[in-house]
């Protein structure tokens, strides 16, 4: 085995090769390769030094075992592919050929399967949303989004809602909720939260929009692999409103309102962080009634006009709404034509149960560790369960929990119909609040 060359050899290699000599002439004079030689002057060449650095290479997950555990691994998870780490060491555990030997923990285990792909939990693909398409008309769109984490001088944070019209260029509502201490992690706006502020512009303009559009948070839209729909979205869906949801990481399907959020924060609450919220509230109020009845906007229909006279037509009610009759606006077989398009596939657990939409129901233990699909009965509000492989053979009905007016809306009592009342007419004005 040749020797290594030394530190002084290798700067006598390059000083030499400076001086014009070859590498092959340099290597027959010091006894060395000419590789050796090209390669220790490249490397002082372009700022190398002469020291030998040795990399010491991982030899791999669960090297320190006997290579027969880790072939019996692999074979386990193979013949029985949906197997987790816990039942591969038991298996371990009763192979003749393993005993007396050390065996990995759970955790190793499932570290050394995790190295390949194909050992990996597949996880299910986050539904691709579209663009939504552009509103043409005064309230078929309102914009909703989220500041978060606004400080205010007594050491509080608000998390600022602002409603959004992006056809009449025109804020709807601002609307401010605590959002803890400051210095920590603003609170997240829950969907109760959002309910409120939506219902304030329901009572503030008198009118009911076609379309609400949301980012995907997940209080409003269900959890980023759910396939159920929120409560949020089976609320606007029982008031006759399309829950739209832009495209994740996409700030600029919401644009208006996300320039509105600026807007409403320098003009109502920067230089007012020393007011309580309540009194923060007021003064967004006014904010709200200012820009859109007084402030010229620069706005592109506006044409440097308040909104309010650029578009009259935010005046008037396209779908009349009146807070104390929401129950009666609220229609709930609405609900259920939406929930009777939709159909749900889930892997009973190893008691029988699966979960949708946030509630447990019982399919049956001989039916563990096998997939059904489900869809929805509007007839009697119950949820049927199916096996994939036999279609159309029903396997369990269970009532629906969840889902009825009181848990979407949040109201107590049920109204039997709208009773006597005047509502505006399409071509009349509100008055200015």
């Amino acid at each position: 085995m040749a020797e290594r060359t030394s530190v002084a050899q290798r700067q006598e290699f390059y000083r030499r090769h400076q001086a014009g000599q070859s590498y092959r002439a340099i290597a027959e004079q010091m006894g060395v390769s000419p590789e050796c030689v090209r390669y220790w002057c490249r490397r002082q060449r372009d700022g190398g030094d002469c020291q030998t650095r040795y990399v010491r290479r991982s030899p791999g997950l669960l090297s320190r075992f006997e290579a027969k555990v880790r072939y019996v691994i692999l074979r386990l998870r193979l013949a029985h592919p949906r197997r987790g780490p816990g039942r591969i060491r038991l298996g371990l555990t009763k192979r003749p050929s393993l005993k007396g030997l050390r065996l990995p923990s759970e955790t190793q285990i499932g570290r050394y399967l995790h190295q390949w792909p194909r050992f990996r939990r597949r996880r299910s693909a986050r539904p691709v949303r579209e663009r939504p398409h552009s509103p043409t008309q005064v309230h078929q769109r309102w914009q909703l989004d989220f500041k978060m984490g606004l400080a205010l001088q007594d050491g509080s944070q608000v998390n600022l809602h602002t409603v959004w019209d992006p056809v009449g260029a025109a804020c709807l509502g601002a609307v401010v909720t605590p959002a803890g201490r400051t210095g920590q992690e603003p609170k997240k706006v829950t969907a109760a939260q959002a309910q409120a502020t939506l219902r304030r512009c329901f009572a503030r303009w008198g009118t009911l929009p076609h379309e609400v559009q949301t980012d995907g948070e997940a209080t409003l839209v269900g959890q980023p692999q759910g396939d159920f729909p929120s409560s949020f979205t089976l609320w606007l869906k029982g008031l006759g409103i399309e829950h739209l949801v832009t495209r994740p990481g996409r700030p600029t399907d919401n644009a208006e309102v996300e320039r509105g959020h600026r807007t409403v924060n320098d003009y109502a609450i920067v230089g007012n962080e020393k007011a309580d919220p309540d009194r923060l509230q007021s003064i967004l109020d006014q904010a709200v009634d200012e820009l859109a009845f007084e402030l010229p906007s620069r706005a592109k229909g506006c044409a440097g006009r308040p909104p309010i006279e650029a578009h009259p037509e935010l005046l008037q009610a396209p779908r009349p709404f009146r807070p104390e009759l929401e129950l009666a606006h609220f229609d709930l077989q609405r609900v259920d034509t939406y929930l009777a398009t939709l159909t749900w596939k889930r892997t009973v657990g190893k008691t029988g149960q699966i979960d949708l939409g946030g509630h447990r129901y019982s399919v049956g233990r001989p039916y563990a560790r096998r997939q059904v699909d489900i869809h929805f009965d509007p007839t009697d509000r119950h949820f049927v369960f199916y096996d994939p492989d036999q279609p159309g053979l029903e396997i369990r009905r269970r009532p629906a929990r969840g889902l009825d007016v009181s848990d979407l809306t949040g109201l107590a009592t049920q109204p039997t119909g709208l009773g006597p009342q005047q509502l505006p007419l399409p071509g009349l004005s509100l008055a200015k609040r």
